[in-house]
């Protein structure tokens, strides 16, 4: 796809920082991959309201350093020792630098939308920083804890949705496209199956696929949607075990994991995940037809059928 190709060659060229070790370890996290999800369909939101989606792609990439922005936050927060298959870039470059890195991207971000967007882009993408932050000071504050549902969606409605709802609505106000609280709704949904597969991904995926070790967030006592659906089926003193041991024995991980998924944890979830992208496609059918709305149903179908 050709607005795919423009996006990779310009996440480079505008990071453009003085200091080369930032450029370093930017570099490093770009060119480690990534599905680029989010910048893409702020461009196709842009081309599915009527709009130019080229011109919406320097709004794309803001949103794509914010979410890199955030991964080498996470990973310096988490201890992480790997992101994509190879060494996280705290430990290539250590914490400081990493921290700070992430910092010039969230502010090249704002730079971006401060010459390419408006003042209500700004607004949004600003807020969706900020609900990102609080999400994951909820997320740490819960590590060791057992959650409920509501807790649960509380983070990843900051943490991952909220972004990708940034993403829908500044791509059509790009386009001169007003109702961006439908479109947010749009990328809200989204987000959240994204995030769902992803905690499904954790419990049965493939680890050299995904680029980091399954388990991570019962290893790390976080407790995510295909627990939180089955946990009146399994036995309370093994998940506390997992959940609330600082280091837990790695037997009783596994046992976990598989009773999670042998109870239909991992089901539920993806149902779940159906479920809300279901609801983007009743609001994307308010829109006209064309081929950009319809590249917006294929990264629908391309999250809900993630399966590593």
């Amino acid at each position: 796809m050709k607005l795919l190709e423009l996006i990779e060659e310009k996440l480079l060229e505008e990071l453009d920082p003085k200091v080369k070790l930032v450029l370093e370890t930017g570099r490093y996290l770009i060119e480690g991959g990534g599905k680029r999800i989010r910048p893409l369909i702020t461009s196709l939101s842009c081309g599915m309201c009527g709009g130019d989606p080229e011109d919406a792609i320097p709004l794309g990439i803001g949103i794509e350093y914010i979410h890199a922005a955030s991964l080498l936050h996470d990973d310096v927060v988490d201890g992480a020792e790997s992101r994509r298959g190879k060494p996280s870039a705290n430990l290539v470059f250590g914490n400081g630098i990493t921290v700070l890195t992430g910092d010039f991207m969230y502010a090249k971000a704002l730079n971006i939308f401060a010459t390419h967007g408006d003042i209500i882009m700004i607004k949004i993408v600003s807020k969706s920083v900020m609900e990102m932050a609080q999400a994951q000071v909820l997320e740490l504050s819960n590590i060791g804890e057992i959650i409920d549902s509501d807790t649960y969606f509380k983070i990843i409605d900051g943490k991952t949705s909220s972004l990708f709802g940034a993403s829908m609505a500044v791509g059509g106000l790009k386009a001169g496209y007003e109702d961006w609280t439908t479109l947010y709704e749009i990328g809200i949904r989204i987000g959240r199956a994204f995030q769902i597969i992803d905690d499904v991904l954790d419990y049965e995926g493939n680890p050299e696929k995904l680029g980091k070790p399954i388990s991570n967030d019962l290893r790390e006592g976080k407790v995510t949607y295909p627990l939180i659906s089955v946990m009146d089926k399994i036995p309370n003193d093994l998940i506390r075990e997992v959940i609330e041991e600082i280091n837990p024995d790695p037997r009783k991980i596994e046992e976990l994991r598989n009773l999670v998924i042998e109870k239909g944890g991992t089901v539920k979830a993806r149902n779940l995940a159906k479920e809300e992208v279901n609801k983007a496609r009743r609001l994307l059918e308010t829109f006209p037809d064309n081929i950009y709305k319809d590249e917006v149903v294929s990264i629908i179908e391309f999250v809900i059928g993630r399966e590593l």
